[in-house]
């Protein structure tokens, strides 16, 4: 199994707050896939992405990304087809920045014992309520595995039990819940390291996750790395 990352290296037309970031690149992505057609159709379906991506680096200490500016970020998706055709539309978007250069990168499935979150990851629990410290790491992990074989059996088109555990065992690791601006609110996030299993399926299940991003909301670059 490979997952696949397109590398943008871009201008900034505009200044970014890092406030405003997961809203700018959610547009831009979402902006580029409208000129290609079976793009716009897959992002108008209410379904799994199977994609993620990071924010911009490097990281401004000020939090405010400078117009004129040149950074670098990467979409990383399971879909090496979907990522060639969003690298020919992407630099169509110049409304908001330039589009300087496009790399596809390949990475081949390797032994996981760990799995870090770059960025806070978002579940929702009954009655709309995000997920907190209090409703304990258990039930955090039934629905991260859950949420993972869902996606895993709708793209590879398989039957794995949604009962499967493949996560050892997983920590917070922030202090307080993030925000994340999204649209005229925000979501809220936490951060987590996860130890893996080591069987052969929970190996493929965790390698997935890395590749497609941890429970809810990874198209606005809610995602994990291995280590």
């Amino acid at each position: 199994m490979y997952y696949h990352e397109l590398v943008t290296t871009l201008q900034l037309k505009q200044d970014v707050t890092n406030d405003e970031m997961y809203s700018f690149l959610n547009n831009l992505i979402n902006n580029a896939m409208l000129y290609d057609e079976n793009l716009r159709e897959m992002h108008e379906k209410n379904e799994y992405k199977f994609y993620t991506y990071s924010s911009l680096n490097p990281i401004e200490k000020d939090r405010i990304y400078k117009k004129d500016r040149i950074y670098i970020f990467n979409i990383r998706s399971i879909n090496k087809i979907f990522l060639a055709s969003l690298n020919r539309v992407l630099p169509l978007t110049e409304e908001k920045a330039k589009i300087i250069a496009t790399q596809i990168k390949s990475y081949s499935q390797k032994f996981t014992t760990k799995l870090t979150t770059l960025s806070p990851v978002v579940t929702t629990m009954k009655e709309n309520k995000y997920w907190r410290k209090e409703d304990g790491l258990e039930e955090l992990t039934t629905r991260m595995c859950k949420n993972a074989v869902r996606k895993y059996n709708q793209y590879f088109n398989t039957q794995i039990p949604e009962e499967t555990i493949f996560i050892q065992s997983i920590a917070q690791t922030n202090l307080k819940p993030v925000k994340i601006p999204y649209k005229k609110g925000s979501l809220i996030g936490n951060k987590f390291v996860m130890e893996v299993k080591t069987d052969k399926l929970s190996q493929d299940l965790a390698f997935f996750m890395k590749a497609t991003g941890a429970l809810e909301k990874n198209t606005i670059g809610c995602r994990i790395l291995s280590k």
